[in-house]
């Protein structure tokens, strides 16, 4: 129901006036976004349409969703590797090591962000953190390859 200003505020003029239009739309976009707050729905639409955009390559469109994804549920690890795997596959380095620093917060064992974060810092020049990303991997996998491979270079 939309009511006009001067049957709300029938005793303001001016810059009394002017506050009160500005305190209504600033409540008025409060209460929006108080609605919209994602749910379980809405995060795994996002996934599914990031997996689409990645399977297509479209990395930014793809990126949108996983950020969406991240922001409706932060504390997924999975879905933090995700947005980092495609951070990484745009050369956003710096990024795709935050996003693998947080999985590996939630998620200690989860030797893939591990690696990719190895993998980042070596093509980064920072062959010290790499190669403990690596050496971590492997003191709880000797034989994996993916880690093994970067820590013969």
């Amino acid at each position: 129901m939309v009511v006009p200003l001067n049957d709300m505020l029938p005793f303001a003029t001016g810059e009394r006036k002017l506050a009160a239009c500005v305190l209504l739309l600033l409540l008025e976009l409060f209460l929006e976004g108080a609605d919209a707050v994602p749910n379980q729905a809405d995060i795994e639409n996002h996934l599914e349409l990031g997996k689409e955009f990645l399977a297509r390559g479209q990395l930014a469109d793809a990126l949108t969703h996983y950020h969406a994804a991240v922001e409706g549920d932060p504390n997924n690890y999975l879905t933090l590797f995700k947005r980092g795997t495609v951070y990484l596959a745009l050369g956003k380095a710096r990024f795709a090591i935050q996003d693998f620093t947080r999985v590996l917060e939630l998620k200690p064992d989860f030797a893939a962000a591990r690696i990719q974060r190895g993998i980042v810092h070596l093509k980064s020049g920072e062959y010290e953190q790499a190669s403990e990303d690596f050496e971590h991997v492997l003191q709880e996998d000797p034989y994996n390859e993916t880690a093994q491979f970067p820590t013969a270079q």
